[in-house]
C-alpha cells in the first residue's frame, strides 16, 4: 500500500505541474494572442476572464463529485479532455471560437484541484503536511516552467505549440493514475444532498468565508498579473514579445521558495500572520515596480514572486483543519471557485483600466487588492478557531 500511495502522490505531483502549465500558458502568451488576433487589452483580459471563470465554475461541480466517486478517475478524465480541446485549439481561428474551447479546457481543468486535495487529505493520514508540500512543489514548477517554455516554444512555432508540446506527459501520467485507480478500486458510495453538504460547512462558516475571499483576493493579483505582466514589459518596456513571455518566469519562478517557506511559518508563527505578511509585503513592490528600470523592475517583480505565494499553504492548511474529511471535496471546490472564479475579474478589470489609462496603471488596482487582503488578515474576529 505504501509503494501504491507513493506512485499515486508522484502521478499528482506531476499532473499539478502539468495543471499549472496548462492554466498559466494563456496569460503567459497574451502578447502573442492579443497580436494574431488584433484584441485590445480589454479582450485579452476578457479572454483570460472566461478561461478562469469556467476553472473556478468547474471546481464546485468537481468538489461536489469528488467526495461521492473516485477522485483519482475525476482527474484522470479531466487531462483526457484537456488533450482532447488542445486538438481543437489549432483549429480556432477566430475569437468567438478561441473563447469556446477555453472556456471547455477551463472546465476540465476544474477537476483536478478539489479531486486531488481531497484525495490526499482523505488518504495521507501520516505526514499529510509533508504530501502537501510536495503536491504544493509541484504546481510551483509548473507555474515557472509555463512561462519560459511558452516563450520559447513560439520563438521557433505558432503559440498553440507552447499547449501541443504538453499533451504527451500529460497523458503518459494521466494514463498511470487511471490504472492506480483501478488498482485502488476507490469508490466513494456515500451519497449526500448538496444542501446537507453546505449546511455542515456553516462551522466555523466566517473563517471560511474569510479565507474564501482571501483566496479570491489571491487569484486576483495573481492572476491579474500573470496576464499583464508580459503585455507592461511588450509595451511599456519595449521588450520583444516573445521575450516579454520568457521573462513573466522572473514572476513564477521563485513560488516554491515562498510554498516552503509559508508552510513552515505557518506552523511556527500561524496561519493568519502569514497570509498578512505576503500580502502587506507585496503591495508596495507592485506600487514601485512600474516606476523603476527595466532591470530593477525585474528584481522587483521576482521577489513579489518568492513572497506571495507563501499566502496558499497558510489558506489550504486552513480549511485543512476547519473541514471534516467527507466534505473536503467541496470546500476546496469552493476555494478553487473563489480562486479561479471569483480571482478571474481581475483580468476584466485590469484590460479595462489599461486601455482607459495606460498599461503601466495595472499595477494599482493590484496593490489595492493586497491592501484589502493584508487588512482582512489584521482585524480580529473574535471567537474564531484559527491559528492567529
Amino acid at each position: 500500500m505504501r509503494g501504491i500511495k507513493d506512485r499515486t502522490l508522484l502521478s499528482l505531483t506531476a499532473l499539478h505541474a502539468l495543471m499549472h502549465i496548462m492554466a498559466t500558458t494563456l496569460p503567459a502568451l497574451s502578447p502573442l494572442v492579443k497580436d494574431e488576433f488584433q484584441l485590445s487589452n480589454t479582450y485579452v483580459g476578457a479572454l483570460s476572464f472566461t478561461f478562469a471563470m469556467a476553472t473556478g465554475a468547474g471546481s464546485i461541480i468537481s468538489g461536489f463529485l469528488a467526495d461521492r466517486y473516485d477522485s483519482l478517475r475525476l482527474v484522470s478524465y479531466g487531462f483526457f479532455g484537456t488533450a482532447l480541446f488542445v486538438a481543437l485549439l489549432f483549429l480556432a481561428r477566430d475569437f468567438l471560437a478561441l473563447s469556446a474551447v477555453f472556456i471547455g479546457m477551463g472546465f476540465m481543468l476544474s477537476l483536478y484541484h478539489p479531486s486531488a486535495l481531497s484525495h490526499i487529505s482523505n488518504t495521507i493520514q501520516l505526514r499529510r503536511g509533508r504530501a502537501f508540500g510536495l503536491h504544493e512543489v509541484g504546481g510551483s514548477i509548473g507555474l515557472a516552467i509555463a512561462p519560459l517554455a511558452a516563450g520559447i516554444i513560439s520563438l521557433y512555432h505558432n503559440w498553440r505549440f507552447a499547449y501541443l508540446f504538453w499533451v504527451f506527459p500529460m497523458l503518459f501520467f494521466t494514463l498511470l493514475l487511471h490504472a492506480i485507480s483501478n488498482e485502488l478500486h476507490l469508490h466513494h458510495h456515500t451519497v449526500r444532498p448538496l444542501l446537507s453538504t453546505l449546511r455542515t460547512l456553516r462551522q466555523d462558516a466566517v473563517v471560511l468565508m474569510r479565507i474564501y475571499l482571501i483566496e479570491g483576493l489571491f487569484g486576483f493579483i495573481i492572476g491579474g498579473a500573470l496576464t499583464f505582466i508580459p503585455i507592461f514589459l511588450n509595451e511599456y518596456k519595449g521588450v520583444g514579445a516573445q521575450f516579454a513571455v520568457i521573462l513573466a518566469f522572473v514572476f513564477t519562478g521563485g513560488g516554491a521558495i515562498g510554498k516552503f517557506l509559508g508552510g513552515h511559518l505557518s506552523d511556527i508563527i500561524g496561519e493568519r500572520r502569514v497570509m498578512a505578511a505576503g500580502f502587506f509585503i507585496i503591495a508596495p513592490l507592485f506600487f514601485v515596480a512600474p516606476l523603476l528600470p527595466l532591470f530593477w523592475c525585474i528584481l522587483t517583480l521576482a521577489l513579489a514572486g518568492i513572497v506571495f505565494p507563501a499566502v496558499l499553504p497558510a489558506i489550504l492548511t486552513t480549511i485543512s483543519r476547519l473541514v471534516e474529511p467527507s466534505q473536503r471535496g467541496m470546500a476546496f471546490g469552493l476555494l478553487m471557485f473563489a480562486g479561479f472564479g471569483f480571482g478571474s475579474t481581475s483580468r476584466l478589470i485590469l484590460g479595462v483600466v489599461s486601455d482607459a489609462f495606460g498599461i503601466s496603471t495595472v499595477f494599482y488596482p493590484i496593490v489595492i487588492a493586497a491592501m484589502a487582503g493584508g487588512f482582512m488578515n489584521v482585524w480580529r474576529i473574535g471567537g474564531l478557531s484559527e491559528k492567529q
